[in-house]
């Protein structure tokens, strides 16, 4: 059915049942999974608030993916993990498009919002593969 599939998370709670179904989905078809997460490469300092960590985002998308993956269980799906400091609707799209992507799995949080920068709206309308869209609000 599908051989590779594009997810996007941030890691909230509602972004885990988009990467749920992914993996599921990866799982039930022997499809390969790229995990994307997107971040601000210079974020703004809070003042007052607790120091930056000393890892970079890469580090921290590597030990989340890790207690994602050990939580739902992923022993059996390839999975590969992408890092990106584009706006999180391109930066789904150019890794989709660099793996060769069929399918990209987003949660449809946003979709409501008549906004610029709904996640799902930017990958339902530019994606060259077939987009599944999870209710997760």
């Amino acid at each position: 059915m599908f051989k590779t599939i594009v997810v996007g998370t941030n890691w909230s709670d509602s972004a885990d049942l988009a990467f749920a179904r992914a993996l599921e989905l990866a799982r039930s078809s022997g499809a390969a999974l790229h995990v994307v997460t997107a971040h601000d490469p210079n974020p703004t300092p809070v003042v007052g608030g607790p120091a930056p960590p000393a890892a970079g985002p890469d580090f921290q998308a590597d030990v989340a993916l890790e207690r994602t993956l050990e939580r739902l269980g992923a022993q059996d799906v390839e999975v590969h993990q992408h890092t990106s400091t584009a706006e999180p609707g391109q930066a789904i799209l150019e890794i989709a498009a660099q793996v060769g992507a069929d399918l990209i799995v987003v949660g449809n949080k946003g979709m409501h919002r008549r906004v610029l920068g709904s996640i799902p709206n930017t990958v339902s309308h530019r994606a060259e593969c077939d987009v599944l869209i999870v209710q997760t609000s």
